[in-house]
Parts: C-alpha cells; structure tokens; sequence
C-alpha cells in the first residue's frame, strides 16, 4: 500500500488541549460478570457533545508547522478461528462502558497500530473524563454477534479542553488468554497532522448495530475539527467511530480522527495533531 501524500493543515484550535487518563481497577472475571445480557440490551447511545461555536478571537494556536506522521496499517498475526482480514471492517466494533451515576452507554471504537499491539481509538465523551469504566470492545461485531471474542481494558488517555476539536481518547485494552487484539484483527495506521482529504466514516450506530460508513471530502470547521458533508445514517452508538483516509481496495486504511458527531447538517471529527499523538503514543508504549 502506498500511502497518500500527508501535508500539515492550517486550521484554528477552538480551546486548548491537554491529556488526561485512568487505570482500569476491576479483574476481568469482576468485568465479564458485569455485562449480562441485560444490561447490554439496557446501554444506551452515548450522547454526542453539543457543537458549541467558539469566538474567532479565542481561535489561537496553528498547526501549520506540525510534522506529519505516518503509522502504518498492520496485519493479523495468529489464526483467531475466522478468516481475519487487514481492514477496517474487522478492526472497527462495539464498545461498552459505564458511567457511573449515570447508566451503560454504547460507543464505536476502532484497533489502530500500537507497538503493544492493544490500543482502541475512540472519542473522549464516550465517558473519559467522567468517570467512565468497565470498557468492553468487539471488533468486527455485527447484531450482537462477536466473532473474535470480547476484550476488556487496562488503561485509558485521552485530549482534554472540550469541543469536537479535542474529542479523542485511546484505550490500551487488555490481553485475554494471552491474545493481543492487533495479532487476531490486524489493525488501522494512523495520521497526525494530516490535511482535509477525501475520507470515509465508519461507526456502528445503535439503530442499526452494525457498521456502516459514509465518504465525502473532508474540510476544516470553523472551531478546529473536520466535517463532511451529506453524511447520513451515523447516529447514536456511531460516536468513536473512525474518520479514515487512503481506503484500500483489500479494506485497509489510516485513521485520522475519531467521529464526534454532528456539526450542523455536516459530520464533524476531532482530527489527530500534536496532543492526540502524545496520547497515543503513551498509550501504545504502555
């Protein structure tokens, strides 16, 4: 795979951005009992933040002079007992989480690269910030049906400041059995840095519960995160999903965002720069 040309975007930045994180308390066995049926018929579709329009005169810092980072796409590397393919559609799926106080919600997630070979991107108000806990992903799941299993978490990170610009988070997920989920899926490269190209975005919404996706040609919004137009259909659960670019014919891909929700009638992403690569790579080093 030949990956497209990556060039540093000049775009605003709404608020500005720091990293936060949490460390996962709960045994996998404590994990496992929590998610009975019912209570996974019960999560509901996290809500996406509410698009807030930030004054121009509070837009500060460029990422002009950013460098462009290319991590790509890998491979399964052990037989998982389904015939795995290096795409997206396998490495996107369901994730569950707890909010306490408030109930169990539904977000999307996607495997990209790690040198750990357990991280998850997803976005930063699928409950990170708030507490959030009993994360529990699928990937490659379809109408309740998890054909590579479930994995829990260990720790997470995520971008803080708030706004659809800053809305990234990534999960280091844990091990069961000894499997790593990048060698049973494979996984999504990553871009930082990248400009507005021709994308696509696939999250699973709750009213369908299985992955779909739209395409169109990204662009800058006017608080710092990326949108695209005539995107229909990703609504609820589609939160986390991945805003991916140089979509390959064998499914492969690079993940430049994560899907934050609507922007008006557009699709807006928090589009990866210099605070989600921190967190990313403290992430995967972990």
């Amino acid at each position: 795979m030949t990956p497209v040309s990556a060039v540093a975007q000049d775009r605003p930045t709404g608020t500005p951005a720091g990293t936060g994180a949490a460390v996962n308390t709960k045994s996998r066995a404590q994990l496992d009992a929590y998610w009975t049926p019912e209570r996974i018929r019960q999560a509901e579709p996290m809500p996406a933040p509410e698009a807030v329009e930030v004054p121009p005169s509070s837009g500060a810092a460029s990422e002009a002079t950013d460098r462009p980072v290319h991590i790509p796409a890998t491979r399964p590397a052990v037989s998982s007992g389904v015939e795995a393919q290096a795409s997206v559609w396998g490495t996107v799926g369901r994730l569950y989480f707890t909010i306490p106080g408030k109930g169990d919600y539904i977000c999307s997630g996607n495997v990209v690269t790690s040198n750990n070979g357990s991280v998850l991107a997803t976005a930063r108000h699928c409950g990170f910030g708030e507490g959030g806990t009993n994360y529990r992903f699928a990937p490659n799941y379809n109408t309740g049906n998890a054909p590579y299993g479930w994995w829990g978490w260990r720790s997470a990170g995520w971008v803080t400041g708030g706004g659809q610009e800053n809305d990234s988070a990534f999960l280091v997920l844990d091990t069961p059995s000894g499997r790593r989920v990048q060698d049973v899926v494979g996984s999504t490269g990553l871009g930082f840095n990248w400009s507005s190209n021709y994308a696509h975005i696939i999250g699973l919404p709750a009213d369908k519960d299985y992955a779909v996706w739209c395409e169109g040609q990204g662009y800058a919004g006017p608080d710092g995160q990326r949108l695209m137009n005539n995107c229909n259909g990703l609504s609820g659960g589609a939160s986390g999903g991945a805003w991916i670019e140089n979509y390959q014919p064998d499914g492969s891909a690079i993940q430049t965002g994560a899907y934050s929700g609507s922007y008006g009638s557009a699709a807006a992403t928090s589009a990866y720069g210099n605070s989600a690569y921190n967190v990313w790579n403290g992430a995967q080093n972990s």
